[in-house]
């Protein structure tokens, strides 16, 4: 019997529960995933933060998603961001994911995230993105190597600070080539079980 990758859905923050958003505001105070992240952990009480995400979501600064596990139970967070040209007719958007619960870390949460949220934005937005760009640490192979399994390519790297960050994208046309691809290999009668 093999693992199975879990499943997960998106939630939109709009319509997570009050408890919801208070696992979600915990998740952006911890310490260890504001550094996973360069950022520091928030000091705003809960009901200031579920305002301001609130309002960057009805102005559309950002799409952001609370990621649901296979219970229903919020684990994390997904979303993209500084949308280019312009919020309402963008065509670019940074990705950012967050899987809340280490011990959820390194099980494929993340990359069933990102999958989801890819679809979402290529092919499932009223006006799909053309392109999607995200930065990771360069130490943080286990991001890169999911974001790559993702059909994210890198595009470079620069130096800061004493650490590198590494830069990737994905354009719509590349993931609809790997979703035909996937889609031809499935129902590819040749290809034997198991591959």
């Amino acid at each position: 019997m093999t693992d199975l990758p879990p499943h997960v859905s998106l939630k939109a923050l709009l319509d997570l529960t009050p408890a919801e958003w208070r696992t979600l505001h915990s998740f952006f105070r911890s310490r260890e995933l504001a550094d996973w992240n360069d950022a520091k952990p928030i000091r705003m009480p809960e009901w200031l933060f579920r305002r301001v995400m609130q309002d960057e979501e009805r102005t559309g600064e950002r799409h952001g998603f609370g990621v649901m596990d296979e219970q229903g139970r919020l684990i994390g967070s997904a979303e993209l961001y500084d949308l280019r040209p312009h919020p309402l007719t963008a065509t670019v958007a940074t990705l950012g994911v967050m899987i809340g619960l280490p011990e959820l870390w390194g099980r494929g949460y993340g990359r069933q995230a990102v999958q989801a949220l890819l679809r979402w934005a290529f092919q499932e937005r009223d006006f799909p993105l053309s392109r999607i760009r995200l930065t990771t640490f360069g130490h943080n192979r286990r991001a890169q190597r999911a974001f790559l399994a993702c059909g994210f390519r890198e595009v470079g790297r620069s130096e800061r600070q004493g650490r590198t960050d590494v830069h990737m994208e994905l354009t719509r046309s590349e993931w609809l080539a790997l979703q035909a691809d996937a889609l031809q290999g499935s129902s590819d009668p040749s290809t034997p079980e198991g591959e």
